[in-house]
């Protein structure tokens, strides 16, 4: 289970493919997750475990709730398979998707690795959940940058986390 307070972000992103070929594959996923803009959907097409209730930082801002697809948790970088949507709980109960995450566990990927890389992206580690993680907003405006973990435009004030 995801806690708030255990995600830290990573300062050092390095680019390491040209901008125009990162826009271009961040348009590619939002093409790929169009579907799953429908929650219901995406929990019909393997994004089914709810990986965490909804996680918020009282200064950061938030993340959402996480639906995973454990079959996705096997070390792959593509940039069209994340392993975790993310959804933001919506006043009258509706969820609206807002970004994805690329997660590899550090028993697929040791803590001692080099980090993977997605989008020109290192991934960076949450030793207390044993995961290298990457938050990529393709639909959330971050101001904090795209791939910043925290989103202080995202809430769960209407979240039903009992």
């Amino acid at each position: 289970m995801f806690v708030a307070a255990t995600i830290y972000s990573c300062s050092d992103s390095t680019s390491a493919e040209p901008e125009d070929d990162i826009d271009a594959m961040i348009s590619e996923i939002r093409a790929a997750t169009q579907p799953y803009h429908n929650v219901e959907a995406a929990k019909a097409a393997g994004w089914n475990v709810v990986m965490s209730p909804c996680v918020e930082h009282p200064q950061e801002g938030g993340m959402g709730y996480h639906y995973g697809r454990m079959e996705f948790l096997d070390g792959r970088t593509s940039h069209l398979e994340p392993q975790v949507l993310l959804y933001e709980p919506l006043e009258g109960g509706g969820m609206e998707f807002i970004g994805v995450e690329y997660i590899i566990p550090f028993d697929v990927l040791p803590a001692d690795s080099d980090p993977p890389m997605t989008l020109g992206q290192h991934y960076h580690q949450n030793h207390q959940l044993g995961i290298w993680a990457l938050h990529v907003w393709t639909e959330k405006d971050n101001p904090n940058g795209m791939f910043n973990d925290w989103n202080p435009n995202v809430s769960c004030q209407f979240a039903d986390d009992e």
